[in-house]
């Protein structure tokens, strides 16, 4: 290995078996060159024997890989701070233990840096297991402004940084923390780079959600994340003054860190526990949080953090257990029913405005009956019913149309288009609108003739529109048994293990079928 590396590689390691191993492999995989780099893993007092397994990589690649053994400290900090400390490259990059490099990722980072003279590299993240990756890597960009309200979401420690930027401003990792103690040391580099890059071509960095939920991000409660808030929001008014870089950083640690804060797997807390986690969202919201920022934030977290800064904990956990809420148009407006609507609260907290919908929306919906019906003399029709949760539909916000299926393909996921650009699909259905309290009933009557004409595949799909979008959903298949009678020969449904509605179509009978229809027989099958 060269007196100076062109980059150490550190892993601060906690309980993190077995995706150590695989973390571990990737480095033995790296093209940059054994020469050009360098790792040091900090052991942070493991019990499950990643100790062992860091031990046993070390032995099997000498000169690769530098094992630092300390008591357990807490949290990922002090192990960071204690790689910094022995590291040589010219760059550094924080992997997380239970996640992994692509195999050309060190080199292809090292020479983009060097290329553009990167104090900050971000490369580009894919999630794995479910776990988010933040949204910045549409495309490469050389010089990224910061902060911006994209790189805002953007502050794990998971970059290539330049040692002499770190040095140089003494960036360490605040080691009170028990969770983001990464957020003030990236957020201060970055703001200290005078260049920003991010690295868009190619799948560098693997970020593990592990089976059990074991991530510190997924094991913290709400005290913890608010102390962190807390840290992040000192270190943001020490670098900006009022404006719209602090607002960006503000809004991203109330709709990141204290929405987190009141998520429902803490409901099943002790009472006096979940009153000291809502109280210490409250405390914060008081000294922090602004209108405009209450205004950008989407409504469900709105509403759960004004109703936690009101103290109103008994609406709070009913507003967390509320993931189907109902909905109300009203003069062109689009209320989110949540605990607490038109109860003494403010409509503002409620009303979303250019927020999508459509995964609340789509839980609402329930089918309630489908028959066929009509004849040959005055043609057959589909009949479906469902109920949304919407109440103050006008009929000209609501459709059902029949959408033709392209070869073997399934219905098309749930969607959302903005107003002016949806198009009806193929055939389209007479819909009655049906207002039942909070909600409506949609009944509606697909006619046949056109799909019983033509071999195919449709799938049956309801439309609404709300607010900015019309949101265009796959129909699903009604509880109960489906009526036959006035079925026309050679059309039937189907749904498969999605539930999802198609209609099939065998065409325009033979002459041969035809005739038999008309006397009564049934054709030969030769």
């Amino acid at each position: 290995m060269s007196a100076v590396p062109d980059v150490t590689v550190v892993i601060p390691v906690y309980n993190t078996m077995p995706y150590l191993t695989a973390c571990l492999d990737s480095m033995a995989a790296q093209t940059i060159g054994a020469d050009r780099f360098e790792v040091v893993a900090v052991d942070d007092g493991s019990t499950d024997g990643s100790d062992e397994e860091l031990d046993r990589f070390a032995a099997e690649h000498p000169g690769l890989l530098r094992v630092v053994h300390q008591a357990n400290s807490g949290g990922p900090a002090a192990p960071c701070n204690a790689a910094l400390e022995i590291a040589r490259g010219r760059y550094v990059f924080f992997i997380g233990s239970d996640d992994y490099f692509g195999p050309e990722a060190l080199e292809r980072m090292v020479d983009r840096a060097d290329e553009l003279g990167s104090d900050v590299l971000l490369c580009k993240m894919v999630g794995v297991n479910g776990r988010k990756a933040p949204d910045v890597f549409a495309e490469d960009v050389a010089d990224a402004p910061f902060p911006t309200p994209e790189l805002a979401w953007a502050l794990s420690n998971t970059k290539l940084f330049r040692r002499e930027l770190v040095e140089s401003e003494g960036l360490r990792f605040p080691e009170g923390m028990a969770v983001c103690s990464d957020v003030p040391f990236t957020l201060r580099a970055m703001a200290k780079a005078s260049k920003i890059t991010i690295q868009s071509d190619y799948d560098s960095y693997y970020a593990v959600k592990r089976e059990t939920g074991g991530n510190l991000i997924y094991s913290t409660g709400p005290v913890e994340w608010v102390h962190a808030a807390e840290q992040i929001v000192a270190a943001i008014e020490d670098l900006y003054g009022p404006g719209p870089e602090r607002e960006a950083l503000m809004y991203r640690v109330f709709s990141r860190e204290i929405a987190k804060c009141v998520q429902p797997q803490f409901l099943t807390a002790d009472k006096s526990s979940r009153e000291k986690f809502w109280e210490a969202v409250a405390g914060f919201c008081d000294a922090h949080l602004t209108e405009a920022i209450r205004e950008r934030l989407p409504t469900e977290k709105r509403v759960r953090i004004s109703l936690a800064q009101r103290r109103e904990w008994d609406r709070l956990e009913d507003a967390i257990r509320e993931d189907a809420p109902r909905f109300l148009i009203e003069d062109g407006r689009v209320f989110v029913r949540y605990s607490g609507f038109r109860e003494g609260c403010p409509d503002s907290w409620y009303e979303a405005t250019a927020e999508r919908v459509i995964g609340r929306l789509a839980k609402g919906i329930d089918p309630v009956d489908l028959a066929w019906a009509g004849d040959r003399a005055t043609g057959f029709f589909l009949e479906y019913w469902f109920r949304v949760p919407v109440a103050g539909l006008e009929p000209d916000a609501v459709g059902v149309s029949a959408e033709r299926l392209v070869k073997a393909k399934g219905p098309a996921a749930r969607r959302s288009v903005p107003a002016g650009e949806f198009h009806v699909h193929d055939v389209a259905a007479e819909v009655e609108l049906r207002p039942d309290g909070d909600t409506t009933v949609l009944a509606a009557r697909l006619p046949l003739g056109d799909l019983a004409g033509t071999a195919g595949r449709w799938s049956l799909r309801g439309h609404l529109a709300m607010g900015p979008f019309v949101y265009d959903l796959p129909l699903t298949a009604v509880k109960g048994p489906v009526e036959r009678q006035g079925r026309p020969g050679n059309v039937s449904v189907d749904w498969g293990r999605k539930s999802l509605i198609v209609v099939h179509s065998s065409g325009k009978p033979s002459l041969k079928r035809r005739v038999a229809n008309l006397v009564g027989l049934k054709p030969s099958r030769k």
